[in-house]
């Protein structure tokens, strides 16, 4: 199929869905080819914008906004929405085949709230429409729909959805992976602004610089242990944190990309200690520091490292769960992501789709230990590294491995290992 006849099915597969929008909305649209040019309208013309268009030179300026904020959504993968030099407000969605923008779709004008008079003389002015023409101007204005911003942004959302449902798979992929690592460095960026609030009070640099470790420590335990319970929303999230803090505490690209590496040694060694295929994980992790190597760019390098994080998580599950039955695999996944909670044999059970009693015979026989037995070790495993590596109290750390209190805490433990958790932490000191 000629490119030309393909665009041409792509916009008329187009034009039902923004028909539809509009209906449903009453936000009018625009279909712009890759040049800025307008291939369709969808909605009523209004009178606002057609007041300022009477000036072909003010008609030229909204269309090279439209068309440049076309292209920016496709930069970032995402609804981008805009305020126009007419005080109203716009969203872009970019059109994309073959990983080639091909253009956009523009909805608005809408507003996010109800003009003053100040604010129409300021368009009056930057728009250059005659000073005759206030009181139509207002009143035009005033037809247009007022829109709170959560609702402006789930309009945004629909409208995005729409639009890339009729993508490639390769496509929506890429517009994915682009919109998925803008928001990783936002949330990057959080964590940056948030590192600086906490040392702007700090004047001791060197132990600013001694907080900063430690609290990147206590993140990397957790991110570790995160991995191992399958628990990947919550290890992105701290993963983001980790990253703010090497961000925030480098100087260049290249002590950042260090840092990284340094992050992915700690990841591979504690895995390996607790188990992992030691093949298997060196070669994925060498897979991700080739590619990084070659790149000089921070935020690919980062987001790549967030994309290895389900992989190596799934890596890890294979590997433990392989041998084992579908309730048991089930039942250890709701485990290890609730062991901190006062969970049960029935709860267990449960969630592994069977009678607590077939449920407590297939576990033993597949593990090889009663269900309390291996919820309780692995909660000492768990106080383990936090006896070693924190200063928590025995009471803390009780409360945070899911243990009603600290003397059952120190019995167990003591079972478990032979010596209280206060002679553990001793020896792990000298």
């Amino acid at each position: 199929m000629g490119y030309a006849l393909k665009m041409k099915r792509i916009f008329e597969e187009l034009k039902t869905c923004l028909h539809v929008f509009w209906q449903a909305t009453g936000v009018g649209i625009l279909l712009l080819d890759e040049t800025g040019v307008a291939v369709e309208r969808f909605g009523n013309p209004n009178d606002y914008c057609d007041l300022i268009h009477q000036n072909q030179e003010q008609f030229q300026r909204c269309m090279r906004v439209h068309a440049m904020l076309g292209q920016e959504a496709e930069k970032l993968g995402s609804c981008y929405f805009y305020g126009c030099h007419g005080n109203m407000m716009h969203f872009a969605i970019a059109l994309v085949d073959g990983g080639k923008y091909v253009g956009s779709v523009i909805a608005g004008p809408i507003m996010a709230d109800y003009p003053s008079a100040a604010s129409l003389d300021e368009v009056i002015r930057n728009c250059d429409v005659p000073s005759g023409c206030r009181s139509l101007f207002l009143s035009a204005m005033q037809s247009i729909q007022v829109v709170e911003p959560e609702r402006m942004y789930y309009l945004g959302e629909l409208l995005y959805h729409l639009v890339n449902h009729l993508l490639s798979g390769e496509d929506l992929q890429i517009i994915h992976r682009k919109r998925d690592r803008r928001r990783q460095q936002e949330l990057i960026g959080e964590a940056i602004q948030d590192l600086k609030i906490r040392s702007a009070g700090e004047q001791d640099e060197m132990r600013r610089r001694e907080t900063l470790r430690s609290m990147q420590d206590r993140q990397e335990q957790d991110l570790c242990d995160m991995i191992e319970e399958g628990r990947l929303e919550e290890a992105q999230d701290v993963l983001n944190d980790i990253l703010g803090g090497i961000y925030f505490s480098s100087g260049n690209t290249e002590l950042i990309k260090l840092r990284i590496n340094e992050l992915i040694t700690v990841l591979t060694r504690r895995m390996i200690q607790n188990g992992a295929d030691a093949e298997r994980i060196h070669g994925l992790v060498s897979e991700f520091q080739k590619q990084s190597a070659k790149s000089a760019d921070v935020e690919e390098i980062s987001f790549g490292l967030s994309q290895l994080l389900p992989r190596l998580i799934d890596m890890l599950q294979d590997d433990a769960m392989s041998e084992l039955s579908e309730p048991v695999r089930r039942s250890l996944a709701y485990i290890h992501r609730n062991y901190r909670a006062q969970i049960t044999l029935e709860q267990a059970a449960f969630y592994a789709a069977t009678s607590p009693t077939h449920y407590s015979r297939l576990f033993n026989a597949e593990m090889g230990v009663g269900f309390s037995v291996y919820v309780n070790r692995m909660r000492i495993e768990k106080a383990k590294e936090l006896l070693k590596e924190t200063t928590m109290t025995l009471s803390e750390i009780a409360q945070s491995v899911g243990f009603s209190n600290q003397q059952y805490f120190s019995k167990v433990f003591k079972t478990e290992t032979g010596i209280t958790p206060g002679q553990f932490r001793n020896r792990t000191d000298r």
